[in-house]
């Protein structure tokens, strides 16, 4: 009888999902269903509730609805049974944060608190959270040594303290109801298991954990808010594991949701970004992963823990166990893209690309190849959603210098990918400035599949070699992988060892090298002198865009504030 494993994807906008037989590698079978809400801005659903500039919310249902769907689909495809599958792993966007009662409800999901934005799952890019993270950023910079040691003296808006912050002062009785604040990654393992685990790694990215050393005292979380000082031990409770340690078995009625064995193992949740090293097979040192998609993460495998400002976050075993994880990242990447063509592209480019029986999109894609390193006259900073790498600041917002008359969107969205790849030019160089060596940069992600012409723009920008993986589902692959580690784990014939052993039996091994081409790197050198000038001006000191912030802020409370008289 054959075993598979599962893994299970849980990006922005669908959950898509993997079956692998454990013991040939093959794999049999992939599905993907998009999410029925999505991200939820503007207002909350079923209620006439607006939501701020910069809320991100989603629907937990969403989540559990997409994975049952895809895994009876793939088994029946697949043509496996129940008693086949012996492990089942999960990955997820993060720090993708919810409240959540001990037996799994998100309060969201309870009537008193239906109407709360607060109760929601609050998505990774959700940056309402900017004036908590400012203050815990301003708070521990002065009163810890941790801050810069581990956290590159940065705070994000998107990791979970400041999540957890922002409930409390805005929802206390929300704050008060929740049994635990978990990932959303965490969240799908306790469901099924009913045990409550968490990833060291992850905790090491969005809560200030520190192996050794673990959460940070009460008095740090006291120092921002009174109220917040027992956040620890009240709300982020349940065992710490490392990626593919075992959690538990599938709980008879959740068994029966997904359609496998309450025999089924499942190990421990997984970062999407953080897990695409295992699911490529790459557990080297020196190793850097562009995960280029909705985002861009870049996560780095490194032997040595080395300091330094700008780097999200260093976590002991935050890719694979031995090594130090490091993150940085771009919050908009296919979201800028998209959005672009969506609001931006004229009727006479929606024209053309109807013509060639194109989308949007593509069409400026197949256009926008064609222009030379800085023919199109711009300089952009891609800064639409704000700045999470070196600068962590998502006040910060976009800017387009050089437009003309003769300017074109081909031109614009040219230099948007030109400015998206510069960003990730950034980021690399403050990892060599500072010692951290990389030996070799691998991209994953759609973009990096359905988009050659910007893996070989990576690859001139950087004048680095690009590896790319020849298949799909990357970190669905990863969250397979830790499934197969966890059933060794428990002793079941067939799994994996570590994830060494999963780079041999159950990874692809087919990839494509972009290599540099060094004439064109020239011209692009010159264009990012110049945005290297636009990002320091307005990156150094975002007084400019925080106020141009402000002012909008301001006036669609008068605006609000107006029609709510009348």
């Amino acid at each position: 009888m054959n075993r598979y494993v599962l893994g299970f994807d849980f990006g922005t906008l669908s959950c898509r999902g993997v079956v692998l037989n454990v013991e040939t590698g093959e794999l049999c079978v992939t599905a993907e269903d998009a999410y029925r809400r999505g991200v939820i801005t503007g207002k909350l659903p079923e209620a006439d509730i607006s939501l701020p500039d910069e809320w991100c919310l989603q629907d937990p249902d969403d989540w559990l609805f997409s994975m049952r769907k895809i895994c009876g689909d793939m088994l029946d495809r697949a043509g496996v049974n129940p008693d086949q599958v012996i492990g089942l792993g999960v990955d997820f966007t993060s720090c993708t944060l919810l409240p959540v009662k001990k037996d799994g409800t998100v309060l969201c999901q309870i009537p008193a608190f239906r109407d709360d934005p607060n109760a929601w799952p609050k998505l990774w890019k959700h940056h309402g959270a900017q004036n908590q993270a400012e203050r815990l950023e301003n708070y521990a910079a002065v009163n810890t040594d941790w801050l810069k040691d581990y956290f590159g003296n940065s705070v994000s808006s998107e990791w979970a303290y400041p999540k957890m912050l922002q409930v409390l002062e805005e929802s206390p009785k929300a704050y008060e109801a929740a049994d635990y604040f978990i990932e959303g990654m965490d969240y799908i393992p306790m469901l099924l298991t009913g045990e409550v685990t968490r990833n060291n790694g992850v905790l090491g990215v969005n809560f200030f954990y520190i192996e050794g050393r673990g959460f940070p005292d009460d008095s740090f979380a006291a120092g921002v808010n009174p109220s917040f000082r027992n956040v620890v031990k009240e709300k982020l409770g349940g065992r710490i594991l490392k990626p593919g340690e075992l959690v538990g078995t599938v709980k008879p009625e959740m068994a029966r949701f997904l359609g496998v064995s309450e025999k089924t193992v499942v190990s421990v949740g997984n970062s999407d970004g953080a897990i695409a090293g295992c699911g490529a097979g790459v557990n080297e040192s020196g190793s850097m992963m562009l995960v280029v998609g909705t985002s861009t993460c870049h996560q780095m495998m490194y032997d040595r823990y080395v300091p330094f400002d700008g780097i999200c976050s260093i976590a002991a075993d935050g890719m694979v166990p031995g090594l130090y994880g490091y993150e940085s990242g771009q919050p908009a990447t296919g979201d800028l893209f998209s959005w672009f063509a969506k609001n931006c592209a004229p009727e006479s480019v929606t024209q053309q690309a109807s013509c060639r029986g194109m989308s949007v999109l593509d069409y400026l894609n197949d256009e926008a190849q064609k222009l030379l390193p800085g023919e199109c006259g711009l300089v952009t900073i891609d800064w639409l959603s704000g700045n999470r790498s070196i600068l962590s600041n998502y006040d910060l917002s976009g800017a387009m210098i050089g437009l003309t008359l003769e300017t074109t969107p081909v031109d614009m969205y040219r230099s948007l990918v030109e400015a998206n790849v510069y960003g990730t030019r950034m980021i690399i160089e403050n990892y060599e400035l500072h010692g951290v060596h990389i030996d070799r940069i691998y991209a994953i992600g759609g973009i990096s599949r359905k988009c050659p012409w910007i893996m070989q723009m990576i690859a001139d920008v950087l004048r680095s070699d690009i590896i790319v993986p020849q298949f799909d589902n990357v970190p669905a692959y990863g969250a397979a992988a830790t499934a197969a580690v966890a059933a060794y784990q428990a002793g079941i014939e067939y799994g994996c060892r570590d994830f060494n052993e999963t780079a041999k039996r159950l990874i692809p091994k087919e990839t494509i090298v972009y290599h540099p081409d060094l004439s064109k790197s020239v011209m692009y050198d010159e264009v990012y002198e110049q945005y290297r000038v636009l990002h320091d001006y307005f990156g150094l000191d975002s007084t400019f865009m925080k106020k141009v912030k402000e002012i909008k802020v301001n006036r669609k409370k008068q605006k609000t504030e107006k029609e709510d008289e009348t």
